[in-house]
């Protein structure tokens, strides 16, 4: 039995040589997450609570492919193109987690890799036994 495994949903994206998620041992590593549809296309427009609603979402059915949920996030990243948009993160953040609080991180980048996004995520997770 392997110890790592490759998780790649088919309903998301393929935009580099990267799986969706890779599952080492009882942790589970979430790649970054954009707003796109599984066509590659940008979702919610300019709409940053859109954008963040729709990559927690994603973020959701990773875990859930891992076995893990949101309670189980040790650790979250937050790429936004614009730090003034950080207050669009705690609806989607806590719908996700719960009470739960995972180590975090909020930086402000000038880009990400899809034209119109201004936000992304990745995520560290720990499956429980």
């Amino acid at each position: 039995m392997s110890l790592r495994n490759e998780i790649s949903l088919p309903t998301r994206p393929v935009l580099s040589h990267s799986a969706d998620a890779v599952q080492a041992n009882e942790l589970l590593f979430v790649a970054g997450i954009l707003p796109v549809d599984a066509s590659g296309a940008l979702v919610g427009e300019d709409d940053v609570s859109k954008q963040a609603q729709y990559v927690f979402a994603e973020l959701d059915q990773i875990l859930a492919a891992g076995g893990c949920d949101g309670t189980d996030v040790a650790r979250i990243n937050v790429y936004l193109t614009s730090i003034e948009d950080s207050s669009e993160l705690d609806e989607p953040l806590l719908r996700t987690c719960g009470s739960a609080r995972a180590a975090g991180t909020v930086v402000e980048v000038r880009a990400l890799a899809v034209s119109g996004a201004r936000i992304e995520i990745d995520a560290t997770a720990v499956r429980s036994p």
